[in-house]
């Protein structure tokens, strides 16, 4: 049976990741710290003879290399994965998502894992001058934590040429669903069972992004793993559509029953280094055989849903 590593396991993209891998009958290593990881993401593996944690920390390379025994696949998914954190602590960043993936490219190196498949970010690119955005597009980060997954792509890179590692970069666009505690949905979600007269709403409105349900992503990340060229590749995961907020949030409030309820109204300004459009050209995930099953709206449905059963019930006005 294979052994497969993930590491920030308990983490949202991490966990349904595990699940995946564990029902198709492989063995699963994980490790997470739980600084940003839930616990309750892991209790459909826990008690499972195939499934191993270790809680440890991937800045620490003598406790991370034991989890790598006999490993043959490493899903590198542990991170620092705010924008605005990355702001304000720009050296814990680099810290998480630059040395911990140089420690994970080490331990993979000094063993026998054929493979190394990191989670990278559409940031790298920052405000991209051509949209759709095809993996060609230079980096030209507008935050810490684009220019943190950039210099750790050009480690998988070097790597990859250096030593001979099966190495794909995943550029992850915003990625939603069950288990998601951060991002705007979960925000928007959080404000209205607070009050769902009116709702505040960073930005113009008008900011625009890919978005791409949860199960997609498994499927795209598996696919780049199964099928993908994996000589320092970079791969955009994402659905190849783009929405604005304010579409988000008349389909949010939809779902929910408060349209023309509750009064939205836009703050006109967002955080520092958030990224204005995204829209992934997906053509070569696409010839991997890739395409989106869940729509925007199912999509935010079962994440409304999921919500509603974590945090109780957001009263229809």
């Amino acid at each position: 049976m294979e052994r497969v590593l993930i590491t920030g396991v308990a983490g949202f993209i991490g966990s349904q990741l595990a699940e995946r891998i564990h029902s198709k009958g492989l063995e699963v290593i994980g490790i997470d710290n739980f600084s940003t990881g839930n616990a309750e993401n892991l209790s459909n593996l826990v008690d499972s003879r195939h499934f191993t944690l270790f809680r440890g920390d991937i800045l620490k390379l003598k406790g991370l290399s034991k989890a790598f025994k006999d490993v043959g696949t490493v899903f590198h998914m542990a991170a620092q994965s705010s924008v605005p954190k990355s702001t304000e602590d720009p050296v814990q960043d680099f810290e998480i998502n630059v040395r911990g993936t140089l420690n994970v490219l080490e331990c993979a190196r000094k063993t026998d894992v054929k493979k190394v498949i990191f989670a990278s970010s559409s940031t790298v690119y920052g405000e991209a001058s051509v949209l759709p955005t095809s993996e060609e597009h230079p980096f030209l980060p507008i935050s810490n934590y684009g220019a943190g997954k950039a210099a750790a792509e050009a480690y998988c890179s070097s790597y990859s040429s250096l030593y001979g590692l099966k190495i794909a970069s995943l550029r992850y666009y915003n990625i939603f669903g069950p288990r998601s505690r951060k991002g705007v949905m979960f925000d928007l979600l959080q404000k209205l069972q607070k009050d769902n007269k009116k709702l505040e709403v960073l930005g113009t409105g008008r900011e625009a992004k890919d978005y791409l349900h949860i199960d997609d992503a498994v499927d795209a990340t598996l696919l780049v793993a199964e099928r993908g060229k994996l000589s320092g590749e970079a791969y955009n995961i994402g659905s190849g559509k783009s929405y604005s907020v304010k579409e988000l949030v008349d389909k949010l409030l939809k779902i929910l029953g408060l349209a023309g309820k509750t009064n939205p109204f836009y703050t006109g300004f967002s955080w520092l280094g958030d990224v204005q459009k995204t829209l992934a050209d997906i053509s070569k995930l696409k010839k991997l055989g890739f395409k989106p099953m869940v729509g925007i709206d199912k999509g935010m449905k079962t994440f409304v849903d999921w919500y509603r059963s974590k945090y109780g019930e957001i009263a229809a006005g």
